[in-house]
C-alpha cells in the first residue's frame, strides 16, 4: 500500500471480531499504551534531529498496522507423573497428576488488510489450590514468532511487554513464581509456527537468555518482580528431594529425572555390579582406616559421606536423584530461570532485589512511572457492549489451538506456512475462519417428529422434556406426530448457522445461557450416544436410542465420510472425541474411542519426543563444553 493511505478493510472475519477475555483486554490496554508511548519519544527524536513538527514526526512513525491480542483457549488439563518418578516417591504421597489451566495468546497485526498472526504464547498456570511444589506457579511453556512486524525493530519491545503485562496480571491474581525455560528450537524443529521465513535467524541459547533476562530486569524496575534465581541455585544445593521441584508439563526436569531415576535403578539391579563390589571394598578400607585413627582430629570421613568412583566426596544424607540431577543442571543452570513475584503473600526474602535495581525504581518514581492500563467499556458496531470473558471460569476450547502440537500438525497437514508474508496471510486468515467457527454446531440435532436434521434455521426446543425438537415443517404442521409432549415448544436458532448470519456472515459470540444451553445439549448427546452403543435391546423404552443407533450404522456405512463432507459423520465424529476425552476404561465399548484416545496419546507423544530430543542436545552441548572447560 502507498505510504499515508489506509490499508483496504477485509471482508473476511478480523482478529478484533475474536471473543474477549479479562486476560487479553488487559494485555492489549498495556501494550496500546506503552506503543503509544514508544512512538511518541521516537517523534520527539526525529522532531529534534530532522526538525520537523511533532505531529507529522508522529503521524509517519505510527503508521502502521494495528496490534491485536487475543486470547484464543482457556482449558483445564493436566500433567500426568511418570511412572518411575511416581512410584519411587510414592510413600511421600507423591500426586500422580498436577493439574493446571492452559491458556493461549495470538497477537495479530492488520499488514495490508490482513490481520497476520506474528506471535504466539503458551501459558500453564498451576493455582493455589494445586499440590506442592506446583502451588502457585506458572510456567512459560512456549512462545513463537515471525518477523514481519511493522515496523520490524518494534518486535522486541512489543513481545517484552506482553510478557511483563501478563506477569503483572498472574501476580494480582495471586501465582507466586514463574518458570522459563530457555531453550532455542533444534534445526529444523518448529515450537509453534510452521515454515518459518528463512532469513529470520534462531537466537543462540546466549542471547535467548539474555532475552528473557532483559525483560525479567525490566519487571524488577516496575515492582512485579521480586528475586531472579535458576533452578540449580534454588533447588539443588540444599538437601531437599526431587519432590520439591515443580513438575511441569514439558520442562527439563520432568524429562530429566525420570532418566535419572532409570539409571541409578539399573545400577542397584546389578548392571553397575563392579563398580558397587568397588564401593563396598573403599567403604570396607575407610572403616578400617577411621578405627586406627579414632581419636584424633585427623580422623576419617564422617558416616555420612563417601568416596565415589571418580574420588569426590559424595554425601549419603542427600537424595541420590538430586545427585545426580544436580550434576545435569550446575553446567546449565542459567537455562532454568525462576522469577519470584511481588504478590500480596509473598516472602521478604523472595523481594530483595539488587541495589541498583531498588535505585532504579526511586528513579521512576519521580519521572516516569509506568501507570496500570485502564479498561474501558468497548461496544461493537451495532452499538451493544461487549462481553468481556473470565478466562479463570469459563473454558474456551479451540481444537486446533488446544495445544502447540496439534496447531503444528494442522498446519503441516495443510501446508499453512509462515516463510513468506503472502502465505503468512492466507494461514492466518484460515485460522481466523477456523477460530469464527468453533462454536458451530458439532453434534445432530434431530426432529422428533420426522427424525431429519436440522441444520439450518430455527429449531423449537421443550424446555420440559430431554433431547426434544422439531423442525420448522412439523412445528408447522397441526398433523405432524409430536408424541406425548404437550408442553409449550421455545424457538431457538440453530447454533452457529443464525449466528453467522445475523453478523454478515461473521459468527457472533454466543451468550451466557446460549454457551450452558449449548454445553447442557452436548452432554445429553455424549449420554445418548454411550447409551445407544450399548444397548442390545430391540424395544429401548428411550425414543432417540433407535435415532443414535441409525447414526452410528451410518458412519461405519458411509462412503463420503468426514473429510469429504458428510455432515452426519462429522457431528457423530465430534460427539466420539466429547466421550474419549473424558474416557478412561482400558477396554471401551464405544466405536472409535480407543483410536480417538491413541491419537490424542500419539499427540502427547510427539510433544514429548522434542521436548526429550532437545534435552538430550542440550544435555550433550553442555556435558561437552563443561569437560572441555
Amino acid at each position: 500500500r502507498k505510504k499515508g493511505k489506509p490499508a483496504p478493510k477485509s471482508e473476511h472475519p478480523t482478529a478484533e471480531d475474536l471473543p474477549r477475555t479479562k486476560l487479553s483486554e488487559w494485555l492489549e490496554a498495556h501494550v496500546t499504551n506503552r506503543i503509544n508511548d514508544k512512538f511518541k519519544a521516537l517523534a520527539r527524536e526525529r522532531e529534534e534531529i530532522d526538525k520537523i513538527a511533532f505531529d507529522r514526526a508522529y503521524e509517519e512513525i505510527s503508521n502502521a498496522g494495528k496490534i491485536t491480542i487475543r486470547q484464543v483457549t482457556s482449558n483445564d488439563s493436566k500433567v500426568d507423573v511418570r511412572e518411575r518418578m511416581k512410584s519411587r516417591y510414592a510413600e511421600k504421597k507423591y500426586p500422580d497428576e498436577f493439574p493446571y489451566r492452559c491458556k493461549c495468546i495470538l497477537v495479530f497485526q492488520n499488514l495490508d488488510g490482513v490481520d497476520v498472526i506474528l506471535f504466539a504464547l503458551y501459558l500453564f498456570e498451576h493455582g493455589e489450590d494445586n499440590a506442592a511444589p506446583n502451588t502457585r506457579t506458572i510456567y512459560i511453556s512456549y512462545l513463537d514468532s515471525v518477523h514481519y512486524m511493522r515496523p520490524r525493530n518494534l518486535r522486541t519491545f512489543v513481545y517484552h511487554e506482553i510478557l511483563i503485562a501478563y506477569l503483572d496480571y498472574a501476580r494480582q491474581r495471586g501465582f507466586a513464581s514463574a518458570h522459563i525455560w530457555a531453550c532455542p528450537p533444534l534445526k529444523g524443529d518448529d515450537y509453534i509456527f510452521y515454515a518459518k521465513p528463512e532469513d529470520q535467524k534462531t537466537p543462540k541459547d546466549n542471547r535467548l537468555r539474555q532475552w528473557y533476562i532483559d525483560m525479567l530486569k525490566e519487571s524488577q524496575y516496575r515492582g512485579i518482580v521480586g528475586k531472579i534465581t535458576n533452578m540449580y541455585d534454588l533447588y539443588f544445593t540444599g538437601n531437599l528431594d526431587a519432590t520439591a521441584v515443580p513438575y511441569l508439563e514439558g520442562d527439563y526436569f520432568s524429562g530429566e529425572v525420570e532418566n535419572v531415576i532409570k539409571n541409578i535403578e539399573e545400577g542397584k539391579n546389578g548392571k553397575g555390579g563392579l563398580k558397587s563390589k568397588n564401593k563396598q571394598k573403599k567403604k570396607g578400607d575407610a572403616d578400617k582406616t577411621k578405627k586406627m585413627r579414632k581419636g584424633t582430629r585427623s580422623g576419617g570421613l564422617d558416616d555420612d559421606f563417601i568416596t565415589g568412583d571418580d574420588g569426590k566426596v559424595q554425601d549419603l544424607t542427600r537424595d541420590p536423584v538430586m545427585v545426580e540431577l544436580s550434576n545435569s543442571f550446575k553446567p546449565m543452570k542459567e537455562s532454568f530461570i525462576v522469577a519470584f513475584l511481588n504478590w500480596e503473600g509473598s516472602k521478604p526474602e523472595h523481594r530483595v532485589v539488587p541495589k541498583e535495581v531498588e535505585e532504579e525504581r526511586d528513579r521512576r518514581k519521580k519521572t516516569d512511572q509506568v501507570k496500570p492500563p485502564k479498561i474501558t467499556v468497548k461496544k461493537d458496531k451495532y452499538g451493544k457492549l461487549l462481553k468481556i470473558i473470565n478466562d479463570d471460569a469459563e473454558d474456551m476450547q479451540c481444537e486446533i489451538l488446544e495445544n502447540r502440537q496439534a496447531f503444528l500438525n494442522l498446519c503441516r497437514g495443510n501446508h499453512y506456512q509462515f516463510d513468506e508474508p503472502r502465505r503468512a496471510k492466507h494461514t492466518s486468515m484460515m485460522v481466523l475462519w477456523h477460530l469464527h467457527n468453533r462454536d458451530a454446531a458439532k453434534f445432530v440435532q434431530m426432529c422428533f417428529s420426522c427424525s431429519k436434521e436440522i441444520l439450518t434455521g430455527v429449531r423449537y426446543n421443550c424446555p420440559t422434556c430431554n433431547d426434544y425438537d422439531l423442525c420448522s415443517d412439523c412445528y408447522n404442521n397441526p398433523n405432524a406426530n409430536r408424541g406425548s409432549c404437550t408442553h409449550k415448544l421455545v424457538a431457538k436458532p440453530v447454533d452457529g448457522e443464525s449466528n453467522q448470519s445475523a453478523n454478515g456472515g461473521k459468527s457472533a459470540q454466543l451468550t451466557e445461557a446460549q454457551r450452558r444451553e449449548r454445553q447442557r445439549h452436548i452432554r445429553l448427546h455424549v449420554q445418548l450416544l454411550e447409551h445407544a452403543s450399548l444397548c442390545s435391546s430391540p424395544s429401548c423404552n428411550s425414543s432417540n436410542c433407535a435415532k443414535m443407533k441409525q447414526y452410528l450404522k451410518h458412519k461405519q456405512e458411509c462412503k463420503l465420510k468426514q473429510g469429504n463432507g458428510c455432515k452426519i459423520c462429522k457431528r457423530i465424529i465430534a460427539l466420539l472425541k466429547y466421550h474419549a476425552q473424558s474416557c478412561k476404561n482400558k477396554v471401551c465399548p464405544i466405536p472409535q474411542c480407543l483410536v480417538i484416545r491413541e491419537r490424542i496419546r500419539q499427540i502427547a507423544k510427539q510433544q514429548q519426543a522434542m521436548d526429550d530430543r532437545r534435552r538430550q542436545v542440550m544435555n550433550r552441548q553442555y556435558r561437552m563444553g563443561h569437560m572441555a572447560n
